[in-house]
């Protein structure tokens, strides 16, 4: 990877992570909704990354957020199950041409029609596993469902708005 590829993605993540912590992490739609938006900085990697480098990358973005939050490893372990099923997910979504080398998940360099199918399974897989690991039970099903689709839809608009934001259409990589 050239060396201006990665000072852009760390870029990126840096920018995604910042955000987070300063902005979204304290907005709460009516009691339901939180934005998760740090979970863009799984999907930002380059196709080629390592299965095993990903989620050990999810797992130090999931601690560190556990370490703001004084959560017990929810985050942590939410971010790692969304890295494993990342690579089957592109592996399922690949087009017909494939993927190039180094390119990185995002709107411009995919178009929207990739990226926000793509997005959607994720955010949904990593809400749903955070969710039952914050409730650990079936008490409160009905909320805790209303809680996974609010939170994902919140963060999914969160996540598009800071990508068009940060990298616009038509720029390209």
């Amino acid at each position: 990877m050239k060396a201006g590829n990665i000072f852009q993605l760390v870029l990126k993540v840096l920018i995604y992570l910042l955000s987070y912590f300063l902005v979204f992490s304290h907005l709460h739609l009516f009691g339901v909704a939180l934005c998760l938006s740090y979970t863009a900085v799984i999907f930002l990697l380059p196709f080629n990354t390592n299965s095993v480098r990903v989620m050990f990358f999810a797992f130090l973005v999931g601690l560190g957020i556990d370490i703001f939050h004084s959560t017990l490893g929810i985050h942590a372990a939410a971010c790692v199950l969304m890295a494993f099923f990342r690579a089957n997910l592109l592996q399922w979504m690949v087009p017909a041409g494939g993927y190039e080398e180094y390119m990185t998940v995002s709107i411009s360099s995919m178009g929207i029609k990739w990226y926000f199918p793509y997005t959607v399974i994720l955010v949904l897989l990593h809400h749903t596993f955070y969710f039952l690991l914050d409730t650990a039970s079936f008490e409160n099903f009905f909320l805790t469902v209303l809680k996974i689709l609010a939170t994902s839809l919140f963060t999914l608009m969160t996540i598009i708005l800071l990508q068009l934001g940060i990298e616009p259409p038509g720029r390209g990589d």
